[in-house]
């Protein structure tokens, strides 16, 4: 009879075992191999996404000699929005060219909400001229080198005092004064 509850005993507490085995060890496990095997369509996914782009890093690597002079051309139409000289020669030898008298200032920021999608600087042109120059120097401005934005325009004729005076030299009867807003693009 001892050895038949010696058996019972080992066979209860091996059957004990082997539950505390299943729910402590194998049970979790099952679960992190199920929860494992619903992330693997996902990590695999982005694998691949990031192959793709493995790949189209590789392909930019090899065009970049033969894209690069294309870049340059791209960077040079942004202005320096700290120093914008080289825009600011542009706007007076255009004006100048087209035989218009020019006053350039910043103009202020809207308060409306950006959606461009690259950073800009407006600037206020007020210019004085015949209106034949005025349209010359707009067709300067629209086919030049930086990337603009004409935002408004206002024309209106010059009267006679403004058509005297000595600043503006000698301006036909059609003298117009116009204020143009414009918005360059700047690098970022």
């Amino acid at each position: 009879m001892m050895l038949r509850k010696k058996i019972i005993t080992s066979v209860v507490f091996l059957s004990v075992l082997i539950i505390l085995l299943i729910i402590l060890v194998i049970s979790p496990l099952f679960l992190e191999i199920k929860e494992i095997s619903r992330d693997f369509p996902v990590q695999k996914q982005n694998l691949m996404v990031l192959e793709k782009k493995l790949e189209d890093l590789q392909e930019f690597k090899r065009n970049l000699p033969e894209i690069s002079p294309n870049l340059e051309k791209i960077n040079r139409l942004f202005i320096d929005p700290e120093v914008p000289i080289d825009f600011r020669l542009f706007l007076e030898n255009a004006a100048q060219d087209s035989g218009v008298f020019l006053e350039i200032s910043l103009a202020s920021s809207p308060q409306i909400p950006d959606t461009d999608p690259w950073p800009s600087t407006s600037f206020n042109l007020t210019s004085a001229g015949s209106f034949s120059s005025f349209c010359i120097f707009l067709e300067r401005l629209q086919s030049g080198p930086y990337l603009i934005e004409f935002q408004g325009l206002n024309i209106t004729k010059l009267t006679e005092a403004e058509l005297n005076f000595s600043e503006l030299g000698q301006l036909s009867s059609d003298g117009i004064k116009a204020n143009v807003l414009i918005k360059a693009y700047t690098e970022q």
